[in-house]
């Protein structure tokens, strides 16, 4: 029957577009419409309440599984929130539980925050069976410092070796070796933190970074925090690295600096052509700190092979014993140039303290009445002695620099380290659960508790969390050193450290912290005992800066402009 331009369309199949209209139709009917705006309010109050679960049983019957906080949006949880502000979310969070442990859905990720104390103590005692940290550090080591994939097996293979010799940043003699090389520096460097010159050509190179301003003769105003960063990297990279490395590369901090700058872009693995504001910055400038470690690695190869080094290194003498058997357990396990890993050396050895001794001599000038009894104590232990002239010609006053007896004997000196490390360092520890495991909290509670962590999660303790809580710490904003001092029964002084944890914690802890505790301590004492420094605007007086987090210890908001000059001395 051929087909008739009057008949109906009743057999006629309908077509995707007729079917987007009839889609289309019905959302805009007041029924489809109620259905698209109620339908995710609805998800959300189901996910909510869902998820608002109380602490049950687990399967190991004394303990109790994590409390999970409540979350609105279904498989990303708390994601945002994390992204946006974690300490924000993670300090509600922990107090509302009421054992200071909770999780969080991270997309496909569960995370077991810790922040009690004693729990931490648990985590942190967890066999590496149990709780295991390599394959986040290796995770680390890739992206972050572009260690090639294909050199893993050789890692694996040498990887207790290269371990042991950080145990040599904590053992004599060699500790106390670098020490002094780092003292050398420190004296030369902090007697000539200043030049009083007019013109940039004159400065030192920590002056020009610092944008130092001429005033007079005898004062300087210059940028605080730029300057002691500068200068804390000056002393501790050629005691490690020897004189060579600062002296071919003399803009290597400043490339460790923008290259920490963006981990988290490095870390999440953004290549360079990435259009946002850092991300080539910190590639490029991760290029330039290859390049020089790997001419470094290059002409140690030619010393121990007895072949000519390319005269611009020098002897290359003064390298430390850590890093030389470092570089022999590359050699000796076929290790490319390019395969080996002293950048994390290099960027651990200067990010951390470098800026913490910004914020402990900060602290120190603009806490009242501590100045003085700074100087008071470490006066037998952090000398200026009387220059000597010849003819018109009068030499800068010597300072010396006594590490050993500050660490000892100037428990305030120490106290104002521990306090600056509480309030600025931001340090957190990760652990992936390899199997189920059980922490426990303080047995001699009336209440003991333990909880079991599951397979496949992760345990995060971030250590600003409990550093900042105002149930362990009185005024956790204020900075008051007094906190850290402990009297025996004999009347003796002390600083403890006490449960904060600035250097991590497990086998992960910071092999260096005696090192790094001591250059600090050394660094502030030498400019306490040797220079005078106040704020620019003397009306507004002491500004602490705002704090931005860091990998690490916090970077101010903004730099402090200050003015400096010697002190004045009497010489007898």
């Amino acid at each position: 029957m051929d087909d008739s331009f009057y008949e109906p369309l009743a057999n006629i199949t309908t077509t995707p577009l007729g079917w987007i209209s009839s889609t289309w139709q019905t959302l805009c009917s007041p029924n489809g419409f109620l259905a698209l705006f109620l339908g995710p309010i609805l998800i959300a109050m189901i996910t909510r309440y869902m998820t608002g679960r109380p602490t049950t049983k687990a399967a190991d019957p004394n303990a109790s599984t994590v409390w999970m906080v409540p979350y609105w949006i279904p498989f990303m949880g708390h994601a945002f929130d994390f992204m946006w502000n974690p300490l924000k979310l993670m300090q509600k969070a922990r107090d509302l539980s009421p054992h200071e442990i909770f999780a969080l859905k991270l997309g496909g990720i569960t995370a077991n925050v810790v922040s009690d104390p004693v729990l931490v103590k648990s985590v942190m005692a967890q066999k590496q069976t149990a709780v295991e940290f390599d394959s986040i550090a290796w995770t680390i080591i890739q992206r972050f410092f572009a260690i090639p994939k294909e050199s893993k097996p050789k890692y694996i293979a040498a990887w207790d070796e290269l371990n042991s010799h950080s145990g040599l940043m904590m053992r004599e003699p060699h500790m106390s070796n670098m020490l002094q090389s780092e003292m050398n520096y420190l004296e030369k460097n902090i007697a000539n933190m200043i030049t009083f010159a007019r013109g940039d050509i004159d400065l030192q190179p920590w002056e020009r970074w610092a944008k130092a301003s001429f005033i007079s003769s005898s004062e300087t105003e210059i940028n605080l925090m730029a300057l002691l960063r500068d200068m804390m990297g000056a002393a501790s990279v050629p005691a490690m690295f020897g004189s060579g490395l600062l002296e071919k590369y003399p803009d290597i901090l400043h490339d460790i600096y923008e290259m920490d700058n963006g981990m988290v872009f490095l870390i999440i693995g953004l290549p360079a052509w990435f259009p946002w504001p850092g991300v080539m910055r910190a590639h490029l400038a991760r290029s330039r700190l290859w390049q020089a470690l790997d001419d470094l690695q290059m002409n140690m190869d030619k010393l121990i092979d007895g072949e000519d080094v390319d005269y611009s290194w020098g002897e290359l003498d003064d390298i430390s014993e850590f890093i030389i058997k470092r570089h022999l357990t590359f050699k000796n396990n076929n290790f490319e140039i390019r395969d080996r890993g002293d950048l994390s050396m290099l960027w651990a050895l200067v990010v951390n303290a470098s800026l913490l001794v910004y914020w402990q001599v900060l602290y120190i000038f603009a806490t009242p009445g501590l100045l003085e009894r700074i100087r008071a104590e470490i006066a037998p232990y952090a000398s200026v002695s009387k220059p000597e002239s010849i003819g018109k010609f009068t030499e800068a006053p010597k300072l010396r620099i006594l590490q050993e007896g500050l660490a000892k004997n100037c428990p305030l000196l120490k106290a104002t380290y521990f306090e600056a490390l509480r309030l600025s360092d931001q340090p957190w520890s990760v652990r992936k659960v390899a199997s189920d495991v059980t922490i426990y909290g303080d047995k001699r509670a009336e209440e003991p508790v333990s909880f079991q962590l599951h397979r496949g999660e992760y345990i995060t303790v971030p250590h600003d969390l409990h550093m900042k809580d105002s149930r362990y710490f009185k005024d956790p904003e204020k900075f008051d050193p007094e906190r850290f001092l402990v009297t025996d029964e004999n009347g003796k002084v002390t600083a403890e450290i006490g449960t904060i944890r600035p250097y991590g914690g497990g086998p992960s802890m910071c092999k260096g912290r005696v090192f790094a505790e001591r250059e600090c301590l050394a660094l502030v004492a030498g400019v306490v005992a040797y220079w005078d420094i106040e704020p620019v605007d003397k009306k507004a007086g002491w500004v602490i800066p705002k704090m931005v987090k860091t990998t690490a210890v916090s970077k101010p908001l903004g730099d402090s402009r200050v003015r400096i000059k010697r002190r004045a001395f009497k010489w007898k």
